[in-house]
């Protein structure tokens, strides 16, 4: 996880902010999803 969304994530819990914290949820599994997709396109060459 970037260091950025880590320290978002952080403040949003600490601020208990659901709101931004829903969103930068998406945004990590989003993250997660492509590092996945470009690990298998390189295994795939």
């Amino acid at each position: 996880m970037p260091s950025w969304l880590r320290n978002q994530l952080s403040r949003a819990f600490r601020e208990k902010d659901k709101r931004s914290i829903v969103m930068l949820n998406r945004v990590f599994y989003k993250y997660q999803n492509t590092l996945r997709q470009e690990d298998a396109a390189e295994e795939a060459e």
